[in-house]
């Protein structure tokens, strides 16, 4: 409802502005209020950024723990587009010279088809196949395809039917008899089987994915080889390239996070800030619980072996200043070292990463520690979740205070005025009476 207001009814006065003037002191709370609960909300964003970035060093901690990542792989290559190998499970490690001399082959036969006017049947691969009167060379392939049994597959080429042998092979062969077919010998075509060397030694298959050929591993043949074809079988050991980039994630996702905390436990306060984005700066400067993280952290990555995976806070230099990455304890990454480990001694590797004493797991519970809901971090954002919640609770409750206060005001203010201009009226009246009695 909106107050009663009469403007300098009786006073003259601007009654307006001195309400307006006493409801700004009484609102002080208020604005108090506002400015503080902005600075919870932004001690919740900045500590919900943080615990963001601990949970992704955790998963990249995660990742190099996985038993996976450890586990010994082969990897087979081709020098020759014309072979290409895949591993079908454990092979011999070393090369194999391949060569291909002949690929395999389906049987092929040619007829050719003359329509009976009367129903017929025809026989294919032992199978007979009813036709239709009048059936054309198309009816004749969709009836011949229609039947899987026959072995066979059927197609048009001009006016002429060819029958293709659905397997290949030397042993693969086509049949076919009955009125209206007569074959053109000089189109047959056997099937044939692929031939091939191993290491000199000759073999064949009846089509051209060759499974026995190299015990473990699958050859397909797409075409002759002009020469020896080398296929190369690696000896089983971890997946270098994978474990290199699950340590370059993990350096980068810890390095993203000690940034951004050193970045809020330096932010200084802001002396009587004028405005709600300078009041929320250094909401967690000094912050003891992240500085202790910090060191914490960085404490475990130093007595850790890292230096031979090529993870380090930087060579020392007589530049260093307060960025640099070893003052500010950043990790750096040179791949080519943990290469070396890992095909020299992967065992060392895998030691220095998560084993008894890797960094993996000595870091590991003191960032969840720090990041797992309940606790640590997580606890203290709920708690400024929990205050920002009082906070608005208070503000309501002022705010209707307030609202109280003012309309009070109003009517205060109205009584007053009603009751100046009422003895206004009753002075005028008494004037106006007093000259009337002079004037007698």
């Amino acid at each position: 409802m909106s107050p009663i207001t009469i403007q300098g009814l009786g006073s003259s006065l601007d009654t307006e502005s001195i309400i307006e003037g006493l409801m700004k002191v009484e609102r002080l709370p208020q604005t108090r209020l506002e400015r503080k609960q902005g600075q919870v909300k932004a001690r919740e964003t900045a500590l919900q950024g943080i615990l963001n970035k601990l949970n992704e060093v955790s998963s990249a901690l995660q990742a190099l723990r996985s038993p996976t990542v450890w586990a010994e792989v082969q990897k087979v290559t081709s020098s020759s587009t014309a072979v290409t190998a895949e591993l079908a499970g454990g092979a011999g490690p070393g090369g194999y010279q391949v060569e291909v001399t002949q690929l395999a082959r389906a049987a092929q036969r040619t007829y050719e088809f003359i329509p009976n006017a009367a129903a017929s049947t025809i026989t294919v691969g032992g199978q007979t196949i009813g036709l239709e009167p009048g059936a054309t060379l198309a009816d004749a392939v969709a009836a011949i395809n229609s039947v899987h049994e026959t072995g066979v597959s059927a197609v048009a080429v001009g006016e002429k039917l060819v029958l293709s042998s659905r397997t290949t092979g030397a042993a693969a062969t086509v049949s076919a008899s009955g009125a209206g077919l007569t074959e053109e010998a000089s189109k047959a075509r056997a099937g044939r089987d692929t031939l091939y060397s191993i290491d000199g030694v000759a073999g064949s298959a009846p089509n051209n994915v060759l499974t026995e050929a190299i015990p473990g591993i699958t050859l397909t043949v797409s075409a002759l080889t002009s020469g020896p074809a080398t296929i190369n079988i690696t000896e089983p050991a971890p997946e270098t390239a994978s474990i290199a980039a699950k340590v370059k994630t993990f350096v980068n996702a810890y390095n993203s996070a000690v940034e951004l905390i050193q970045a809020k436990v330096t932010e200084e306060t802001v002396k009587e800030p004028k405005t709600q984005e300078e009041a929320n700066k250094g909401i967690l400067f000094g912050d003891g619980g992240l500085n202790n993280l910090l060191s914490g952290m960085r404490m475990v990555l130093s007595e850790s072996s890292l230096a031979a995976l090529g993870v380090s806070t930087g060579a020392p230099s007589t530049a260093v200043t307060s960025t640099s990455a070893s003052v500010r304890g950043l990790l750096t990454f040179e791949e080519s070292k943990l290469t070396t480990l890992l095909k020299e001694n992967p065992a060392a590797a895998k030691e220095a990463i998560s084993g008894t004493n890797g960094f993996v797991t000595n870091l590991e519970p003191l960032v969840e520690g720090a990041a797992k809901p309940g606790d640590g971090i997580s606890e203290r954002i709920s708690a400024a979740t929990k205050e920002a919640t009082q906070l608005r609770e208070q503000m309501t409750k002022l705010e209707e205070r307030l609202t109280l206060r003012e309309e009070r005001l109003h009517a205060q203010f109205a009584a007053m005025e009603t009751a100046l201009a009422k003895s206004k009226s009753e002075s005028e009246w008494l004037a106006g009476q007093l000259k009337g009695i002079e004037a007698n």
